[in-house]
């Protein structure tokens, strides 16, 4: 790893726009709602900081906030990080309810696969950066009944209205992985 050292906090964004719209997720019918456009910089470089975010917020109450860069910098390594997205759920059990939680999904060094999930007992494997969130990581079964598989997938939770906090979590399990190129599971 270079010597940076990597804070969610110089992520700084700044919304520039507001706007009524419709979108297509995965093979779902198309979802209405509010997409927000920030005009992000990350102070953890100083150049090639410049990004932009859409969050996408469905007017459907129980539907999936979609954060996702539509303007990436120049970086060969964050090639294609604009057709990636990081998804956030309202969590519906106990004192989490209200909230909202995504998956730690880290980008893949490799390119093997596009995003590793961690479970609950990879917590202490995430890169340093991950530190700070560690007293909202939780199981996903802790924050949402689930049907799958993944009740033992490690989530963050986040205020449903924190877009900021929110895009800096894909900067963190996106782009500051792949540019550090952090290997999650050899």
């Amino acid at each position: 790893m270079s010597g940076r050292r990597y804070r969610l906090e110089r992520v700084h964004a700044e919304l520039t726009t507001e706007r009524r719209t419709r979108w297509k997720i995965r093979e779902d019918p198309l979802v209405s709602g509010i997409e927000y456009v920030y005009k992000v910089t990350d102070g953890n470089y100083g150049q090639r900081n410049a990004w932009e975010f859409l969050v996408r917020v469905p007017k459907a109450r129980g539907g999936s906030i979609e954060v996702r860069p539509s303007v990436v910098p120049d970086v060969r390594v964050w090639e294609g990080l604009d057709r990636r997205a990081l998804m956030f759920e309202r969590a519906t059990k106990g004192r989490y309810r209200g909230a909202c939680y995504c998956k730690a999904a880290l980008a893949d060094c490799s390119g093997a696969r596009t995003r590793l999930i961690a479970r609950v007992d990879e917590k202490d494997r995430l890169p340093y950066w991950f530190r700070s969130l560690s007293a909202r990581m939780r199981s996903k079964e802790a924050v949402r009944h689930t049907r799958g598989t993944d009740g033992n997938a490690l989530v963050i939770i986040v205020p449903a209205d924190d877009h900021q906090q929110m895009i800096a979590l894909f900067l963190a399990a996106k782009a500051w992985v792949l540019k550090e190129r952090f290997h999650f599971r050899d």
